[in-house]
C-alpha cells in the first residue's frame, strides 16, 4: 500500500477483510468502513472508520479500532507522521523497543486539520496496556526492560503510567510519564524509588548525569535501603536532563569517600537538583558517637564541591579510638562542631578542608601529667586538616600554649609520618626535617606513663595506626626511677640490626643499642644515678636498694655495659664495665670491671634464681697500691 509522507515504511499487510461503503453527492462525501480486520507486521487491528467531506463544511474523521500486538518493536512502522508530527514519531520510533498488547484501543473523532487538537477540538486517544515491554525513555539512558506500562496518547500529549519499574538494581513505583505537549518537546517522569542505596550511584552513572549526580553520589556513598521521590525533566531535543528529588533516610550508612570514613545509622532527608544536593539536619553515629549534620553539594566551574556541616557532644572514652587504657582514665564530654570542605576538580585530584572547635571543659582526665586535667577548667581545642587522597596536614592547639603540626600519609593503613608537639609555646613550629616524632614536653613522671604503657596503651594504638619509628622527647625535668632527670633528651630510632635509645641530660649521657640477633650494647659516657635527690634525702642516710622480691630472669636481653664514668647513690664508682647473658633462671657476669681511679676490681659472678631456691656466687680480683681509698670509694654508708 502507499505510505510516502504518512507511514515510515511499506505497509505489510498479510491479510486483511473489510467492507467499504462510500456515498458522494451534492451535499459531500463519506466513506464508510465497518468489519476491518488487518494482519499486518508485529500489529492486528479490527474496528472500523467514517469520514465525511460535507460541501461546504469542515470535514470530520471517526476511528474506532481494537488493536493487539506481539511485538511492540514494530510499532514505529504505524505512527502516520502526518498526524503525529515528526518529533513524536521520531520519540516513539526510538522509545519503543518491544512489548505486547491484546486489548489496546484507537479513539478518534474530529476534524484531522486540526489534530493534534491542542485546544481539546476533537479527540484522539490511543490507549495501549504495554506488558513485558522495554521501553528506552532517552536514547542515552538504560531501557527499562520487563515492564508493564500503560501508553495513553490523548490529542497533543502523551501520558504513561507503570506501577512498578526497575531502574538498574533500584525499584521505581507509581512512575508517572507524560510529554503533555508535543511542540514542548519535553518528557515529564515522576517516581517513587526505593532500593539499595549502594546501587542509586551506579545507576546514574550510566546516564548523562554521570558527571553530575553520578559524582555526587561516587563521593558520598550510601548503603542500606533508600526511598526517594524522582522528577526528571528531560528535553526530547538533546538539551541536559534535570533531575530532581526528594531521599529519605533511615539508619542507612555513608561512606565519604575522600576522607575514607563512614557515618552509621544515618536518618534524615535530602534533596537534589542533578548534583546540587541539599540536607536537612541529619543524625548518624560517627565514631560510636552521636552525630548531627548536614551536607550540600554544588557543580563549580572548575570542580565538584562538598560541604559539610557537624556538631555533637562526644565522651572521648567511647569513641573507639583511644586504648582502653587511655579511655577509663577519662570521663565527661566534649561539644563541638566542624566543617568539612571537599573540593573534586573535574580534571586533577580530591582535596578537603577540616575545622573541628571543641571545649575540654568537662572532661576529667585521671592520666598522667601534664595531660591530667580535672572536670570544670575550660580547656578550648582548635583541629585543622588540609589534604588529599595520599596525605593530609594536621595542625592543632590544646588551650592557647599546646600546639601541634603533623603529617599523615592515607596509605593501606593511616600512616604519621612525621609531628611535632610544642608546650608553653605561641603557635606551631615547623615540622621535623625527617620521619619522626618530636615532643616538647613539660616536666612529667616518667613511673605513671610507664605504667601506662605496661598496660597496653602503646600497643592498643599502634594496631590501628602506623607510627614513625624515630620518636625524640624534650622535658625540663623526668622523674624515674626515684630520682628527678634534669634538661632530659630522649631519642628513639632504628639503626642497622635493631634500634637505639640516646639519653641525654644533666645526670646521663648514654646510647642504648638494642640488637636483634646480639647482647644489647649500654655505652655510657656519664651517669650520675642519686635517689635521694628526688626524695630530698641526704645522700648519706640513703640506703643502697635491696629487694626481697623475686625476679625473673625470662625475657631478659643479654647486656653488654661500658660506663665511664658512674655515681651511684652519691658515690662516685668511675669506670664500670660487664657483660651479662641470661639462660633460663641464671644470670651469669663476665669481664665485671670497676676502676675508681684509687684501684681495680674485675669479677665474675653467677645469679641462680630458681624456683627451688636463689644462689649467687662473686669471684673478684682487686688491683692496686691504694686498696683502703678504693674500699673507702666503694662504702655505702648505712645508719
Amino acid at each position: 500500500m502507499p505510505y510516502a509522507g504518512v507511514f515510515r515504511a511499506p505497509l505489510e499487510i498479510a491479510a486483511g477483510e473489510a467492507t467499504l461503503s462510500w456515498v458522494k453527492n451534492d451535499k459531500g462525501f463519506m466513506l464508510d468502513g465497518r468489519d476491518i480486520d488487518v494482519q499486518a507486521t508485529g500489529v492486528r487491528a479490527r474496528g472500523g472508520f467514517r469520514y465525511l467531506q460535507p460541501q461546504g463544511d469542515d470535514p470530520w474523521l471517526g476511528i474506532l479500532a481494537g488493536i493487539s500486538t506481539n511485538d511492540g518493536g514494530q510499532a514505529w512502522r504505524y505512527f502516520p507522521e502526518n498526524l503525529m508530527g515528526k518529533a513524536l514519531v521520531d520519540y516513539l520510533s526510538g522509545a519503543i523497543k518491544a512489548g505486547q498488547a491484546s486489548d489496546a484501543t484507537l479513539v478518534y473523532g474530529g476534524n484531522p486539520h486540526l489534530f493534534p487538537y491542542p485546544h481539546n477540538e476533537g479527540q484522539f486517544q490511543v490507549y495501549v496496556p504495554l506488558k513485558n515491554a522495554t521501553f528506552a525513555f532517552q536514547p542515552d539512558w538504560p531501557a527499562l526492560t520487563g515492564l508493564n506500562i500503560d501508553l495513553n496518547f490523548i490529542n497533543n500529549g502523551l501520558w504513561m503510567r507503570a506501577d512498578k519499574a526497575m531502574l538498574g538494581n533500584v525499584t521505581a513505583s507509581n512512575l508517572d510519564a507524560a510529554i503533555p505537549d508535543y511542540a514542548q518537546e519535553k518528557l515529564l517522569i515522576d517516581a517513587d524509588i526505593k532500593g539499595p542505596g549502594k546501587e542509586v550511584g551506579p545507576y546514574f552513572n550510566t546516564t548523562p548525569l554521570k558527571e553530575s549526580l553520578g559524582a555526587a553520589l561516587d563521593s558520598l556513598q550510601l548503603d542500606g535501603d533508600v526511598s526517594a521521590r524522582l522528577h526528571l525533566n528531560i528535553p526530547l531535543d538533546g538539551e541536559m536532563t534535570t533531575a530532581k528529588g526528594d531521599v529519605r533516610l533511615q539508619n542507612n550508612s555513608l561512606f565519604i569517600k575522600p576522607l575514607d570514613t563512614t557515618l552509621q545509622n544515618l536518618s534524615g532527608n535530602f534533596s537534589f537538583v542533578n548534583g546540587d544536593l541539599n540536607s536537612q539536619t541529619l543524625s548518624a553515629t560517627w565514631f560510636n558517637q552521636p552525630l548531627n549534620l548536614n551536607f550540600s553539594t554544588r557543580e563549580g566551574e572548575k570542580a565538584f564541591l562538598v560541604d559539610v556541616g557537624m556538631n555533637a557532644n562526644w565522651q572521648p572514652s567511647r569513641t573507639g579510638l583511644l586504648p582502653k587504657a587511655v579511655s577509663e582514665a577519662l570521663s565527661g564530654s566534649v561539644p563541638w562542631d566542624g566543617k568539612v570542605a571537599i573540593e573534586l576538580p573535574y580534571h586533577g585530584n580530591a582535596s578537603y578542608k577540616v575545622d573541628i572547635n571543641g571545649d575540654l571543659k568537662n572532661v576529667s582526665s585521671r592520666l598522667p601529667s601534664p595531660v591530667s586535667k580535672p572536670a570544670g577548667e575550660p580547656l578550648p581545642v582548635k583541629i585543622n586538616v588540609a589534604g588529599g587522597l595520599s596525605s593530609f596536614d594536621l595542625t592543632g592547639s590544646i588551650g592557647a600554649k599546646n600546639h601541634i603540626n603533623s603529617r599523615w600519609l592515607l596509605n593501606h593503613k593511616l600512616t604519621l609520618d612525621r609531628a611535632i608537639l610544642t608546650t608553653d609555646s605561641k603557635g606551631h613550629s615547623p615540622l621535623p626535617d625527617q620521619p619522626g616524632i618530636e615532643l616538647n614536653l613539660p616536666p612529667m613522671d616518667g613511673a605513671q606513663w610507664l605504667a601506662l604503657f605496661e598496660n597496653g596503651a602503646a600497643n592498643e594504638v599502634s594496631s590501628s595506626v602506623l607510627f614513625p619509628p624515630r620518636i625524640v622527647l624534650r622535658t625540663p625535668s623526668l622523674a624515674l626511677a626515684g630520682q628527678q632527670w634534669n634538661n632530659v633528651s630522649l631519642m628513639s630510632q632504628p639503626v642497622a640490626g635493631g634500634s637505639q635509645v640516646e639519653a641525654q641530660g644533666r645526670e646521663i649521657n648514654a646510647i642504648l643499642t638494642m640488637r636483634d640477633n646480639a647482647p644489647w650494647l649500654a655505652n655510657v659516657r656519664y651517669l650520675y644515678f642519686n635517689p635521694a635527690s628526688a626524695s630530698g634525702q641526704n645522700a648519706t642516710e640513703n640506703v643502697a636498694p635491696q629487694t626481697a622480691t623475686r625476679l625473673d630472669f625470662h625475657g631478659w636481653p643479654d647486656l653488654q655495659l661500658r660506663c665511664a664514668e658512674c655515681w651511684l647513690w652519691g658515690q662516685k664508682y668511675g669506670r664500670i664495665d660487664g657483660d651479662v647473658a641470661i639462660k633460663g633462671d641464671t644470670l651469669t657476669l663476665s669481664n665485671g670491671l670497676v676502676d675508681t681511679g684509687f684501684g681495680r676490681l674485675t669479677t665474675n659472678g653467677v645469679w641462680v634464681n630458681a624456683p627451688s631456691g636463689v644462689r649467687t656466687s662473686l669471684k673478684g680480683r682487686l688491683h692496686g697500691n691504694k686498696t683502703d681509698a678504693f674500699a673507702d670509694s666503694l662504702a655505702s654508708p648505712r645508719r
